[in-house]
């Protein structure tokens, strides 16, 4: 009894019939009772005075009567009309036998920590808020939307960041990040990485070259630890036809192309973490975006998002949602990849989440000289005839890939071939026969939709020495070649695609199979 009058608890314990069998001097100074009352012993009187003192009665009581009527452990907040918090902890109690001898109430005054936190809350949104651009960021002649959703709510500063930013000329920086861990330390390094960043690309326009300062920066602080940084770092400039950018990755995914039409593709290369290593591997690539493309930049909180049973959200489901939103605005592309790695997770999101989308209005195709004088005040030389690609004559540094999501439809198979011969003149690969490579697509497109009914994604990946074709569906059937006759209408694909391929097979993935083909290049232009 003595340990009970001197914890900083306030104690009930009330019989099954309803009668308070002890209380402590606390528990009748957090709830202001008179020492009549707590002499009543009845605990129905109790309760209607508790309910005059709490901001919501009715919740208060219904959750009182629950428990009487089955009692088990419980842990629920209450807000008091003075202003005051107590968290209300409770469990039956029961005798050796199993006999139901009566329920205890557990109640805390918890104001001052309530307080201390949302200080610290607010302290944490305004930190969070000064290592993000100030306003929302805009490139004049270009759609630009970002997201920024922080992970499970706590005190403590998320990791992934994004900027937007005019440079020298006629250009503007875009970068997108993700530092290790969380809180002060993690929060120091993302402002040392943002600011630095900002710094090298006043006066370095290689992005490789930007990155590469920003990774001796960090290695020179030695209050950061261990810890690292992944950072994706972009050019953007006009041009006739919409825009170039040239992009560096430093550890983090890559950027994602989408274009107009509905095909997603994967740009950069894979590069070293910054903050670890003095020799840090970078490499640049440079892509085209005409009217209607965009390119998307997300950290890794929305492709490793999992549910409740540890799946990921995954790659594929994110080029399926980017492809369903082909065409639409950036606003729109940036609030549905958010929204559905979200939906996905079913649950509290445990890493943060940052999403930056640029996109050329459609429109730019319409009055290019009065979309660029309203841009950059002027119209530059044109530069290139066409739009979205790779600028000159050189192809683009393997490995690349690019996807296109299928419909169970006979037109499928003509939107596989035009998916072929855009991405191998958009990385300007032309030492692989046209003709052959589109009719190998088709040909693994219509046996997909013939066999299958389930066809699900074409993919293009150019690796340096072969293009592949790969054709993913439903089904982990493995395809024959069939011997057709001479008469015969169909039977041949895969005869077609023996022959004109190096060399072709089937792998299975989770959840069907990709039917694959490689055609060799030369290596070069």
């Amino acid at each position: 009894m003595a340990q009970a009058e001197a914890g900083p608890d306030g104690l009930l314990v009330v019989s099954p019939d309803g009668r308070m069998l002890f209380t402590n001097g606390r528990f009748a100074e957090i709830w202001g009772f008179d020492r009549e009352l707590i002499a009543e012993g009845d605990d129905g009187r109790a309760l209607e005075e508790a309910v005059s003192r709490v901001v919501d009665p009715e919740r208060f009581l219904a959750r009182v009567r629950e428990i009487y009527q089955r009692p088990a452990r419980s842990h629920d907040e209450i807000r008091l009309t003075d202003g005051r918090v107590l968290d209300r902890y409770g469990a039956p109690l029961h005798a050796p036998d199993g006999e139901y001898l009566g329920y205890a109430w557990y109640f805390r005054d918890v104001t001052a920590q309530k307080q201390t936190e949302s200080q610290l809350r607010e302290l944490v949104r305004t930190l969070q808020a000064s290592l993000l651009p100030p306003r929302p960021p805009a490139i004049p002649g270009m759609e630009v939307a970002v997201r920024h959703r922080p992970g499970s709510p706590g005190l403590s500063v998320g990791g992934d960041f994004y900027d937007v930013f005019r440079l020298r000329g006629d250009a503007w920086g875009v970068a997108i990040g993700d530092v290790c861990g969380k809180g002060a330390q993690a929060a120091a390094l993302t402002a040392l990485a943002r600011y630095s960043l900002r710094g090298a690309a006043m006066h370095a326009e290689s992005p490789a070259a930007v990155l590469g300062e920003v990774n001796e920066t960090l290695l020179e602080d030695q209050t950061l630890g261990e810890r690292f940084c992944a950072l994706v770092y972009a050019r953007v400039e006009h041009d006739w036809c919409g825009a170039w950018v040239t992009l560096a990755a430093a550890g983090h995914p890559l950027p994602l192309v989408l274009r107009s039409s509905g095909w997603v593709d994967v740009r950069g290369q894979h590069g070293g973490l910054l903050g670890l290593f003095d020799d840090v591997e970078l490499s640049e690539d440079r892509v085209g975006l005409g009217p209607g493309d965009a390119i998307v930049l997300c950290t890794d909180g929305v492709s490793e998002a999992r549910d409740a049973r540890g799946e990921l959200f995954g790659d594929e489901r994110l080029f399926a949602v980017l492809s369903a939103h082909a065409g639409q605005p950036a606003e729109r592309i940036a609030s549905e990849v958010v929204d559905q790695a979200v939906a996905f997770s079913a649950g509290p999101q445990c890493d943060d989440i940052a999403v930056v989308v640029l996109r050329v209005p459609p429109q730019a195709a319409e009055d290019p000289e009065g979309r660029l004088r309203q841009a950059i005040g002027r119209v530059p030389a044109r530069r290139s005839s066409s739009c979205g690609g790779t600028r000159g004559g050189a192809r683009v540094t393997p490995p690349r890939e690019a996807r296109l999501p299928l419909r169970a439809e006979a037109a499928a198979a003509r939107e596989a071939r035009a998916f072929v011969r855009a991405v191998l003149r958009s990385w300007r690969i032309h030492d692989v026969g046209m003709t052959d490579a589109e009719l190998v697509a088709a040909e693994l497109v219509a046996n997909a939709i013939r066999h299958t009914g389930q066809p699900r994604v074409m993919v293009v990946a150019y690796d340096g020495g072969a293009v592949r074709l790969e054709v993913g569906d439903g089904s982990r059937l493995a395809p024959r070649p069939r011997l057709a006759g001479h008469d015969a209408t169909d039977g041949r694909g895969l005869s077609i695609v023996a022959a004109l391929a190096s060399r072709w097979g089937v792998d299975l993935v989770p959840g069907g199979k990709r039917v694959w083909a490689e055609l060799p290049t030369s290596g070069s232009d």
